[in-house]
């Protein structure tokens, strides 16, 4: 590899880099709001938390490496067109497509992440982090005992208060309502000075101070039960979750092929089974064929210096994802061969980037997004035009 392809490498890879981590970053605030809501009642919710982000990183690695590559690549191109440097090369007698080498080479390697990511860390990952989901979800009452709020477990309502004596939380306040089942009707109200948990034996055990119950029937108070102390206890064990493999989504590519002819599980009919596989695959040759669409987009020879190759390429890339999630519904529905929507899509882009890419490479013009920026900016000075005679305004032109 020449000097100029190391330097191009490197640039790209800072660029790529650089946007997947921050690409990651930006798509897990929205769920960090959420994954810290669910673990409020977690009786580890550090643990909790940090597992569930583990899990759902290459589920977000995996949008984020096509957006990463598309918009790094065109990042770089346009820095190097805007510093003159492309045009410097093209006038050593280096062509484009000498110059898009490096961004084939990160395609590749992104190519092969991505086929580890998507057919093994993502569908693990996605179980484990359910997984995690149910257990804190069936955790017991020991976590229910949060200072200044109600916290609802089955069918018992908690609320504890903010202080209490001796390192305990008090004053203690419990709803519950009766089992219905077991031919019991209404509910039953207890309150408390001081509450103090201990755990013995693997059952959780809610000493209560001062202590009042007051059972609850047909809108009236049946009884008074008052004691010095006393303790609820409750079963601490949490129901095991499902076995992987349910959903589609869970199982590896490896366990997909398998089943390519829908004979190894019951729960995933053939046409969804095959249609999530062939939308993994389509996911990483997709990558290959960005290089060539993106380079292109980035391209303006220092002349006319815009960003419509970043605004056209996020939009294209975002109308392709959903395209195929589209295809990949209707060959999972059975409308259409799993294959079909798929690959078709895949071929049309593939055309595509073709057919930019030569016109880019050995036709002489301007570069492809040129025209596209000419009608943007046309567009633009009509809107302020309609909008100065709205207001009443007139545009006044400088004197030169």
């Amino acid at each position: 590899m020449g000097r100029l392809n190391r330097y191009i490498l490197k640039n790209a890879a800072i660029s790529i880099g650089g946007l997947i981590v921050f690409a990651c970053c930006v798509l897990l605030l929205e769920r960090l709001l959420r994954i810290f809501e669910i673990v409020t009642n977690s009786t580890n919710p550090g643990g909790d938390a940090t597992t569930m982000i583990v899990n759902l990183l290459p589920y977000y690695l995996g949008m984020a490496v096509p957006i990463a590559l598309l918009l790094g690549t065109t990042i770089t191109i346009d820095r190097l067109s805007k510093s003159s440097e492309l045009t410097a090369a093209f006038g050593s007698g280096f062509s484009l497509f000498h110059m898009t080498k490096p961004f084939i080479l990160l395609a590749i390697f992104l190519s092969g992440i991505t086929v580890f990511v998507e057919g093994y860390l993502q569908p693990v990952g996605r179980y484990k982090y359910r997984q995690t989901l149910n257990t804190v979800k069936q955790q017991s009452f020991t976590a229910a005992l949060r200072e200044g709020k109600f916290t609802k477990v089955d069918r018992v309502t908690f609320f504890a208060g903010t202080k209490g004596k001796n390192g305990g939380i008090g004053p203690i306040f419990i709803y519950e309502t009766m089992d219905e089942e077991a031919g019991e009707k209404g509910y039953r109200l207890t309150t408390a000075e001081l509450g103090e948990i201990k755990v013995l034996e693997g059952h959780p055990i809610l000493n209560l101070t001062h202590a009042q119950g007051f059972p609850v029937s047909n809108n009236k108070v049946a009884g008074q039960v008052t004691a010095s102390r006393s303790a609820i206890t409750r079963p601490a064990e949490v129901t095991p979750y499902r076995a992987r493999g349910d959903d589609e989504r869970e199982m590896t590519s490896g366990e997909l092929f398998e089943n390519r002819n829908g004979d190894q599980t019951e729960t995933i009919d053939q046409n969804t089974n095959n249609a999530m596989l062939h939308l993994r695959l389509s996911k990483s040759v997709l990558l290959l064929l960005l290089p060539f669409i993106a380079v292109p987009f980035g391209l303006n020879y220092g002349r006319n210096p815009s960003s419509a190759g970043i605004f056209v390429g996020v939009v294209f890339l975002v109308s392709l994802q959903k395209a195929l999630e589209f295809a990949q519904s209707l060959g999972a529905a059975g409308k259409i061969p799993p294959w079909l929507g798929i690959w078709g899509i895949m071929l049309a882009v593939a055309i595509f980037a073709f057919v930019l890419f030569w016109k880019s490479a050995y036709k002489m013009g301007q570069p492809p997004l040129t025209s596209f920026s000419h009608w943007m900016g046309h567009v633009k000075g009509e809107i302020l035009s309609k909008l100065a005679q709205i207001t009443g305004r007139q545009t006044v032109k400088p004197d030169v």
